[in-house]
């Protein structure tokens, strides 16, 4: 089998990637500068929107839709047809919004569909790398508590699912414990070797600093999620246990392979 990774050069996608080459498997990715492609793999220019000749005689698909709005989804799936679909969605997908809509529009073209709902990356935490230098990381709701998974995690669940028969199954992909977002920063903190601690940000200001990466409504959407963590944490799955065969990797370990 021949598989295509989009979003080869992100945080799960270069996983997903070794993780199919060390199984054997070949490998097709799909990217906008070729020159940042991983190596060994056949490399296609392109964008997901429309993956064309990308999705030429690939029987499985690692799929990262990277927009804040599922327009154009069905056109970007449709050469996927009856092939196998891993898609990287968001807990939130349940609910509907643009992570559910993916979901729909997968399961209208193939029956081979797994599903990886995670509840967040910890590389999100790489936001406040600029705030590091001075020890202090401003931001909205430090007691919002998140279960945030390694990306190593949701790759190798990924491939599992890529590789195996995961037909028509949803994983919920979270860490092994809900960590408050204060307790994200102190653990940084500790793998750089300084102390860092949060401060707290009013609401406003924060979706007011987010609405240029993230449009007005996610920016809105986000600082209100995080506020209904602080009485209602994210859930914690062993999901990933069950896929991988080990438990999911903690935070902790996390931090001190991107700070140490």
């Amino acid at each position: 089998m021949t598989v295509l990774v989009t979003g080869a050069t992100g945080h799960t996608g270069r996983h997903v990637v070794a993780g199919l080459k060390a199984a054997g498997v070949p490998v097709r990715v799909l990217v906008r500068d070729p020159a940042k492609a991983p190596e060994g793999v056949d490399v296609v220019q392109g964008d997901i929107a429309d993956p064309g000749e990308a999705a030429e005689g690939v029987d499985a698909v690692y799929l990262l839709w990277p927009f804040f709005t599922a327009d154009g989804i069905e056109k970007a799936v449709k050469p996927f047809k009856g092939k196998k679909i891993v898609y990287l969605s968001a807990m939130s997908a349940e609910d509907g919004g643009v992570w559910g809509d993916v979901e729909a529009a997968i399961e209208q073209v193939t029956d081979d569909w797994t599903f990886l709902r995670v509840t967040g990356l910890a590389t999100n935490a790489l936001a406040w790398v600029p705030r590091l230098g001075t020890g202090v990381v401003r931001a909205a709701h430090g007691q919002a508590k998140r279960s945030v998974v390694h990306e190593r995690d949701v790759a190798e669940v990924a491939v599992k699912a890529l590789t195996e028969d995961h037909v028509r199954q949803t994983y919920l992909v979270t860490g092994p414990e809900s960590l408050t977002q204060a307790e994200q920063v102190r653990l940084i903190g500790e793998a750089l070797g300084k102390p860092v601690r949060w401060e707290e940000q009013p609401p406003e200001e924060a979706k007011a600093e987010l609405i240029p990466h993230l449009g007005a409504e996610f920016a809105a959407g986000a600082v209100d999620y995080w506020a209904s963590l602080v009485e209602d944490p994210e859930p914690v799955s062993l999901d990933v246990a069950r896929v991988t065969g080990h438990p999911a990797r903690p935070f902790a370990e996390w931090a001190r392979e991107h700070f140490s």
